[in-house]
Parts: structure tokens; C-alpha cells; sequence
């Protein structure tokens, strides 16, 4: 769900990201039924809503199916059986860099072979001070996000690590090194 402040920029967003193909499937927008939570807290107006059970339990199920099937890797890396934890497969700061210290770049990994800069572009360029995105030609798989400072790709990072751009790549996002 993707909330905006006016009704002529929803418009706008549904009319031209209507049928655009992301990883060759059509992307089909609607508008919601209901107000999000986020538009009634700012009129005013929110009610904290009591969760629908059947949600948990379908969420729950997922989740547990999903950690068999990580429990379940033929090398054993996600696997008790040698002793390792059975977390979820991505972990900040697990690829190839140490932590650096926080800045205006965002450092991605675990990217689709087939991603583009324009979908990096439509993923961050919701969060503010988003400035552009470098893919690395040379090694597919990351890129770079510029921010206008570190707060705001802070908030970018927080909202996006792990995102799945398909089911088998979670970005792993850190700041990168300067």
C-alpha cells in the first residue's frame, strides 16, 4: 500500500504506473476500500482496529512454512542439524562489508540479476532526499542509493531491508563505505 497526501497524485501514480511491467508481470493498482491508517491518523480520526483472526493464523502458517523451508537447505547453512540457528537468510551486515558508519549512501545487495536501475528507482524514491541509484555493471547484484543526508537514507534503510524483489532475494541493505 502506498499512501499520498492528495487525491490528484494517487490519480496520477495509478494512471501511469497502471500495467507497468515489473519483472514481466503487470503491476494492477486499485485504490483501497478503506483509509489507511496512516491517512486517518493524520485527519484525526484513527481507531486502532482489532486484527482479523484469520490474518494471524494465515500469517502464522506462512511463517512457519517459511522457516521449515529454511530449516530445510540441502547444505545445512540455515539447518540445527550442524549446530546453526534457523534466522531468517538475510542479515544486516552479512554480505561482504563490515558495518560502516552511517552517510547519505546506501550500499544494496542480493539483487536480481534482471533488476534495474528504474525499479531500485521506484522502490526508494518514496523515501525523502532520494537523489539517484547506481547499478554496478561490473557485478550484478548490488548498487548504490544516494540520499540527500543520512537521516533520510537511515529511514530509507530501515524501511526496506529485506525486501523481497523476488521470493529467493531479500536486499540486504548497509551504508556504504566512504
Amino acid at each position: 500500500m502506498v499512501c499520498f497526501s492528495e487525491v490528484t497524485a494517487a490519480s496520477n501514480a495509478v494512471r501511469q504506473m497502471q500495467n507497468f511491467p515489473f519483472y514481466v508481470k503487470p503491476m494492477r493498482i486499485q485504490y483501497t476500500k478503506t483509509k489507511s491508517d496512516c491517512v486517518s491518523k493524520e485527519e484525526g480520526s484513527f481507531v486502532p482496529r482489532e486484527k482479523k483472526k484469520k490474518q494471524e493464523e494465515k500469517a502464522e502458517k506462512k511463517w512457519y512454512a517459511d522457516e521449515s523451508k529454511q530449516s530445510a537447505v540441502p547444505n545445512g547453512t540455515h539447518g540445527a542439524s550442524n549446530g546453526g540457528s534457523t534466522q531468517a537468510s538475510f542479515c544486516p551486515g552479512s554480505g561482504a562489508q563490515e558495518a560502516a558508519a552511517p552517510n547519505n549512501i546506501l550500499f544494496i545487495e542480493n539483487l536480481p540479476y534482471e533488476t534495474t536501475g528504474r525499479m531500485l528507482e521506484m522502490l526508494f524514491e518514496q523515501y525523502p532526499g532520494f537523489k539517484e541509484v547506481r547499478l554496478i555493471e561490473a557485478k550484478p547484484g548490488i548498487a548504490f542509493v544516494d540520499f540527500e543526508d543520512e537521516g533520510q537514507s537511515s529511514m530509507a534503510m530501515q524501511a526496506l531491508q529485506g525486501f523481497k524483489i523476488t521470493p529467493q532475494n531479500p536486499m540486504i541493505i548497509n551504508f556504504a563505505k566512504k
